[in-house]
């Protein structure tokens, strides 16, 4: 499934729901009967019958994020809810260094939104990746954006947007990397920094 929030929320390449039918509709029809009603932003790509005990949210065994970040005092405004606008210079390179303390095996309870029903907070961070990209919707029309990849065994409510958040804060020169290392062993959400705006978010891959 497509998801397209642009609006204000997090967008979506490749979500995955799982679902149980009594009636008789051929698993072939299923996409074409559920996009006749479902709005534009969402699209169902494909369906297909799964295995008894699959579970769309709880067998992934890796999940990947991508958050996009345009740092330049003017947005072009064809790019305005694909990514986040932080005018004033990011360094990169603190950002890096932070980033390392994130990976890995943690309790992320720092980094959970408040709302979450997640009784575990232990997270692992496969990769967290930072690097200069170009984003394109036209032929001409490319624009330099900063490209957080986060890639992990699972994610809690709104993990990815605050460790964003916090590490542009590094980014800014309000925080450090020892200030995010003493975030994460804090536990406490009321220490890290701001939740980053849904609509730079997506959503890219889920591997089974």
């Amino acid at each position: 499934m497509n998801t397209s929030r642009t609006d204000a929320g997090v967008h979506a390449l490749c979500q995955l729901v799982n679902f149980r039918i009594k009636n008789s509709i051929p698993t072939s029809r299923i996409a074409a009967a559920l996009n006749s009603c479902l709005p534009e932003e969402i699209r169902i790509i494909k369906a297909e019958a799964k295995a008894k005990g699959f579970h769309a949210r709880y067998s992934p065994k890796t999940k990947e994020y991508e958050y996009l970040i345009y740092n330049g005092k003017i947005l072009p405004p064809f790019f305005r809810k694909f990514v986040w606008h932080v005018k004033l210079k990011l360094d990169l390179a603190a950002m890096r260094k932070a980033a390392k303390i994130l990976r890995g095996k943690h309790d992320f309870s720092s980094f959970c939104a408040s709302g979450s029903d997640d009784k575990n907070f232990v997270r692992t961070i496969k990769k967290l990746e930072i690097r200069n990209s170009k984003l394109e919707i036209w032929a001409g029309s490319k624009v330099p954006v900063v490209s957080i990849r986060v890639i992990g065994n699972g994610f809690l409510y709104k993990m990815v947007r605050n460790m964003v958040g916090t590490l542009v804060e590094v980014g800014l020169g309000k925080l450090n990397s020892a200030d995010v290392k003493n975030i994460l062993h804090r536990k406490d959400r009321r220490s890290a920094g701001r939740t980053a705006p849904a609509h730079g978010l997506c959503l890219v891959q889920v591997n089974y």
